[in-house]
């Protein structure tokens, strides 16, 4: 069993690595490093206007130029990779080859997930230096706090975002068919994950402490549409905020990595049953 398991492991790292060194070659990671960085530039000119908060300020725009570059990196790259097994018959070039149908789709994944990794690690590092060289340049009442350990936190938890949205992208892929369809199905599902607290924080606001049967049935669609900004740990890293107690975070990256190990079977599954036609 063991050793079937190694066996299996090694054809999803082969593949993962041509999907890894095919997307360096698009220079799928260069440009949108260059993106991120034309981006921060943009905003750095700016920064002089704002009065205060200035550390606050600058790590929200940070943060939100990393998170739009992935989510251009999800929906124009990973999307398209996983679109190839029907418009370029990729999958049935690698099926040729003793590699499952299972061992594709974690292939896929992983290969897009380091990726992905590999570009968040690039601009982070840019970042933390970028915010460095503002708090170094600005007096301390301005930005007074910069910590390294929260703002690994906040990576992680940037990056474990993606990979929901990354695992939901390979569903969608391995049930319907034109990369079309999976972006507009990924949008749709990324909105509806955006807007559901707002909608439960406005329920609640209505009825008070009482809870009603709307709020139950919400909190239920967290389970389908999780609550990305449990994960958002980007405040802490240069503000004194209220630091969530340790299971609350230990709850959020562990309910975040069921689910992504839930779509992924899912999705296997699916390959498996799936038509080639």
């Amino acid at each position: 069993m063991l050793k079937k398991i190694l066996w299996s492991s090694r054809r999803i790292i082969a593949l993962a690595r041509l999907i890894v060194i095919d997307g360096l070659r698009r220079h799928a990671l260069i440009g949108l490093i260059l993106f991120a960085l034309a981006g921060i530039t943009g905003g750095l000119l700016f920064f002089d206007f704002i009065p205060r908060e200035i550390g606050r300020a600058s790590n929200d725009f940070l943060f939100s130029i990393i998170y739009l570059t992935g989510f251009v990196f999800l929906l124009f790259h990973a999307v398209q990779v996983m679109a190839w097994d029907t418009e370029r018959g990729a999958l049935h070039t690698y099926l040729a080859r003793p590699i499952s149908r299972t061992e594709y789709a974690l292939a896929l994944f992983s290969g897009l997930a380091a990726l992905l990794l590999l570009l968040n690690l690039i601009l982070c590092g840019l970042g933390w230096l970028l915010l460095g060289l503002i708090k170094d340049s600005v007096q301390a009442v301005y930005f007074p706090r910069l910590s390294f350990s929260f703002f690994l936190l906040a990576g992680a938890g940037l990056y474990c975002i993606e990979l929901i949205i990354l695992s939901v992208i390979l569903l969608f892929s391995s049930a319907v068919r034109g990369s079309f369809a999976v972006l507009l199905l990924t949008l749709c599902y990324y909105f509806i994950c955006s807007g559901l607290p707002v909608v439960r924080a406005s329920i609640k606001q209505e009825s008070g402490s009482e809870a009603g049967a709307s709020d139950y049935l919400l909190g239920g669609l967290t389970a389908l549409f999780p609550d990305f900004s449990r994960l958002d740990f980007k405040t802490l890293a240069v503000s004194t905020d209220l630091i969530p107690p340790v299971n609350q975070i230990v709850f959020s990256f562990g309910f975040s990595l069921f689910y992504i190990i839930l779509i992924l079977w899912l999705s296997c599954f699916i390959y498996t049953r799936r038509d080639l036609h």
